[in-house]
């Protein structure tokens, strides 16, 4: 279906013939990441082919007229959002031909995008910023940051010396798959493993991904790459910890067993990781740097902010969370959004919360609070608590003495996680 944007502008997907086009914009608007020649170039536009082929990536252009002018690439994830799967919006990609920056075409990308998903029934979007300041003023909100590890292999526990851990093989999709997903029915915040996504971990010659039995059935498994610790030094090199999934601390133990007898050949582990918590299993958790903070505060890791999410329909939002307990309270919150850029999605609606029980209606309220989307995004999901959105004058409150009911009503259990690249 082909959208008119405005005078002479549309956006359609696009037929796989197009996708060349789309490899061109993409590669100019990110030149890292240097593209080679031409084998190099079909063998993406064969993945490219076969990831919208599955029918899970949809692969949209901008024209004027005839001329493509912008790209991006939607994704249908399904989201484990506190106890509930739920359909999400992923976008990534998003790009514009050098010749028509400033005409607002990421914009009107942006706001297909979130028009889309309204439409397939979704309550909520996620991205991965280029820049975190044009999204959130779009109404996305902050996700939980990414800490960045650099720790020696001595530094992890003893673990199970009699546990094994074996390289596996596309032949353990199905069950690699199964313990990612189990692994996900823990958590808040993981996307399911699209197709092509699941395929790629046994395809990279670069990539290796090991796992740990137990009674035959597959309880954890990790994907490491070796990477040079020093360009002198053929020798030296870190291992690039990409992800680390498991059962339970059994599993867990086996896996960290692992990487620390690598200790003779490895210098560091090089682990990115949205677990604010993981120094507690290191004996030293610092990264090798020397640096003191603040007198004598050893630097441990560095971190980035990365994935936003965004609410695009409210009330559907707390449909999805019918199930979901917002803290054992009751209580009716008048809540008022702000969202300039789906005005549609801004107004004021009462949460009535019975034993944490919410659903919506209108009328008078025990207590009126507000805020701007972008942060509502960000504190249904779980990254950060009402109290300090409070303090930080992101939010408003008619009661101060009502805050502490408020961030209980809000306050999840586990912070959302991403371990998809997208």
């Amino acid at each position: 279906m082909v959208v008119k944007l405005g005078g002479m502008r549309t956006i359609r997907e696009l037929d796989e013939d197009e996708l060349g086009e789309l490899m061109r914009i993409t590669e100019q608007a990110f030149p890292g990441m240097k593209v080679g020649g031409t084998a190099e170039r079909e063998a993406i536009l064969e993945r490219l082919r076969r990831v919208q082929q599955g029918g899970f990536s949809h692969f949209y252009g901008v024209f004027e007229a005839a001329q493509m002018v912008g790209v991006m690439r939607n994704y249908d994830f399904t989201m484990k959002l506190h106890e509930t799967r739920t359909l999400v919006g992923g976008v990534g990609g998003v790009a514009v031909d050098l010749r028509h920056k400033k005409e607002r075409v990421a914009a009107d990308m942006i706001a297909h995008f979130l028009r889309v998903y309204v439409d397939k029934g979704a309550a909520l979007t996620a991205l991965y910023p280029f820049r975190p300041d044009f999204y959130r003023r779009m109404g996305f909100g902050y996700g939980v940051k990414l800490n960045r590890y650099s720790f020696r292999p001595d530094a992890l526990p003893t673990g199970r010396p009699r546990a094994r851990v074996e390289y596996l093989t596309a032949a353990d999709r199905e069950a690699v798959r199964a313990c990612y997903d189990r692994f996900m029915e823990r958590t808040n915040g993981l996307l399911a493993l699209l197709p092509h996504v699941l395929d790629n971990l046994f395809t990279d010659p670069a990539q290796h991904i090991v796992g740990y039995r137990r009674d035959g059935v597959l309880r954890g498994y990790l994907l490491f790459r070796f990477e040079p610790a020093r360009g002198d030094n053929w020798l030296a090199n870190n291992i690039s910890l990409r992800s680390l999934v498991y059962d339970d601390p059994a599993a867990l133990s086996a896996l960290l067993s692992f990487l620390r007898t690598q200790a003779d050949q490895v210098e560091r582990i090089v682990y990115e990781t949205q677990d604010d918590a993981f120094h507690y299993l290191l004996t030293d958790p610092r990264d090798g740097s020397g640096n003191l903070l603040a007198g004598l505060w050893h630097e441990t890791n560095t971190q980035g902010a990365g994935i936003m999410y965004r609410v695009i329909d409210v009330p559907r939002l707390f449909a999805v969370l019918g199930d979901h307990n917002f803290g054992g309270v009751s209580a009716a919150v008048g809540l008022t959004l702000t969202d300039s850029f789906m005005p549609a999605n801004a107004g004021r609606t009462v949460v009535d919360v019975d034993g944490g029980r919410a659903s919506l209606r209108t009328g008078a309220a025990g207590v009126e609070i507000g805020m701007d989307i972008a942060e509502f995004s960000s504190l249904v999901v779980g990254t950060v608590d009402f109290a300090r959105l409070y303090e930080y004058g992101l939010a408003t409150i008619d009661d101060p003495g009502a805050v502490a009911l408020v961030t209980q009503l809000f306050h999840a259990a586990r912070p959302p996680w991403c371990l998809t690249h997208f």
